[in-house]
């Protein structure tokens, strides 16, 4: 799997904030709360997602095409896993793997 999801050297994740090193606000700082990964300020429930330990999906208008099971080490789409959209999350917190895949923020 070529695939990996790795924190960049220029983001920082302390288990409950993902925010970048330098530059960090309460708009770019992502937070877990719960089951809720969410914006530091002005979260609502479009941009908020919830993980239940095993899937990654967003708080309103979830389906099967915009949500992400993790199985293992393994993250893949519910709907239409190919080994193109299969990543490796070896040792990658949840928020990590949020920031990659979901928020896209490198």
């Amino acid at each position: 799997m070529a695939n990996r999801i790795e924190l960049p050297n220029n983001w920082v994740c302390t288990g409950t904030e993902l925010k970048p090193k330098s530059g960090a606000s309460s708009s770019n700082t992502w937070v877990l709360d719960g089951k809720d990964i969410k914006p530091k300020s002005g979260a609502s429930s479009s941009n908020t997602w919830v993980w239940d330990s095993k899937e990654l999906k967003p708080k309103s208008s979830a389906s099967s095409s915009n949500t992400w099971v993790v199985d293992g080490n393994k993250v893949k789409p519910k709907s239409g896993a190919s080994s193109s959209n299969t990543y490796d999350a070896t040792n990658a917190a949840i928020l990590v793997i949020a920031g990659q895949l979901v928020l896209r923020l490198w």
